[in-house]
């Protein structure tokens, strides 16, 4: 897994890190009453993260911190380590599936 470091490694966690503070940051979610679409964005932004070998715990635990009071609609870091593993694992199950050989 990658973490913050030096060099490239660095600057890739740094991108990802931007693109969910992006979204943390943007309040049109809460204006137009539809917040949980900012979680489900924050959750598949994080996936794609954690699917790149980035280590989105560290994201999410920066983010949460920062953000939760201004965005309580938030889940905690327990909560969304669990629905991103959970997610992440049926990923998996599919990409496995669907790389089977199909039968006659």
């Amino acid at each position: 897994m990658e973490s913050r470091g030096h060099g490239k490694g660095n600057q890739h966690w740094m991108d990802w890190l931007t693109r969910c503070d992006a979204i943390a940051a943007s309040d049109l979610f809460s204006q137009k009453g539809h917040p949980e679409v900012q979680v489900t964005l924050l959750k598949a932004t994080l996936l794609r993260a954690a699917a790149e070998g980035v280590n989105w715990r560290e994201i999410y635990r920066s983010l949460y911190d920062r953000w939760h009071t201004e965005c309580p609609h938030f889940p905690d870091f327990n909560t969304m380590t669990d629905e991103i593993d959970e997610s992440s694992s049926r990923l998996r199950g599919t990409e496995s599936r669907s790389s089977l050989p199909e039968r006659s």
